[in-house]
Order: C-alpha cells, then sequence, then structure tokens
C-alpha cells in the first residue's frame, strides 16, 4: 500500500507538484515547502554539551 501524495501548487506555472519534489517538472522552478505532508515536525529541547 502506497501513501498518497501531497500536492502544492507552483507558484510558477501553477501546476500540482508533490511536496517531495525539488522542482517543478513542468517549468522547472524550485519548490520550496516549510513541512512535507508526510513527515511531522518536531522540536526537541536544547542537548547540555559537556564542556
Amino acid at each position: 500500500m502506497t501513501t498518497p501524495l501531497n500536492h502544492v501548487k507552483c507558484p510558477h506555472c501553477g501546476k500540482d507538484v508533490d511536496d517531495r519534489a525539488p522542482a517543478c517538472p513542468q517549468c522547472g522552478k524550485k519548490i520550496y515547502v516549510n513541512v512535507p505532508g508526510d513527515i511531522t515536525p518536531t522540536k526537541h529541547p536544547p542537548i547540555d554539551s559537556p564542556e
């Protein structure tokens, strides 16, 4: 079973593009997505490094 792809609109040409694609396959412009659909952002507390 495969996960359905999440799409975003290319800001340059408007084509639906997979949110994990680095660039639009139609026009070649870079695609910038803050958080791809299948990744959950997490925040971790800072790690104390020994000095």
